[in-house]
């Protein structure tokens, strides 16, 4: 009799995280570069896509990303097509969703996905005002958060100015941090005045 083979530890598991964190990436970058090259806005620490989460039922880890961007509001349908369209070729089986009513500023279309292949939730919502929001929580391998995110930064507060307010899709992927890699720190837009002699 088999049973379920245990979780991978060490290099192992940094391992099958880091392809289950470069699979998903590259999905959701795809995804992205439909809409947009340039720039998108990064949700919070937690959400920036690398930081491993404890799943609900203490079984596993996750991961999520949440990228916004404000484009086009006239576009709106067509947004959801793309969505749309995008997911199935994934093999997803995409539901589009209207909250609100017609005349409610608030109005969200969204295409959503459930407990489909390697994803708990692929959300992609689009605001009257044409903010295009992608949220995506991965399925949950076996292993335990908190010990893979020390895998992972050691112990680096990822709050400090680690991880960019702002990635474009066609960004190099990378796994980890390397502390003070200017890759993971915010650049000032305000360029430091150069003395006169």
């Amino acid at each position: 009799m088999t049973g379920a083979l245990p979780p991978p530890t060490g290099d192992a598991r940094y391992a099958d995280a880091e392809q289950t964190y470069l699979s998903y990436r590259e999905v959701v970058n795809e995804l992205q570069l439909q809409y947009h090259n340039g720039p998108w806005e990064v949700g919070s620490i937690g959400s920036y896509g690398m930081q491993p989460n404890q799943c609900d039922n203490d079984a596993g880890y996750n991961f999520t990303l949440h990228r916004s961007i404000r484009l086009d509001a006239s576009q709106r349908e067509e947004y959801a097509d793309i969505a749309e369209r995008f997911l199935k070729e994934e093999g997803l089986s995409p539901s589009r969703q209207v909250i609100g009513a017609d005349d409610n500023d608030g109005q969200v279309l969204q295409v959503i996905v459930r407990d489909q292949g390697d994803y708990e939730l692929f959300l992609v919502r689009i605001l009257k005002n044409g903010s295009v929001g992608i949220s995506v929580d991965t399925a949950c391998p076996p292993g335990d958060a908190f010990e893979l995110s020390d895998i992972l930064f050691g112990g680096v507060y990822l709050s400090e100015g680690y991880l960019p307010d702002v990635e474009a899709p066609t960004d190099p992927l990378c796994f980890g941090i390397t502390p003070g890699d200017p890759q993971f720190v915010s650049e000032d837009p305000t360029p430091t005045p150069t003395p006169t002699p």
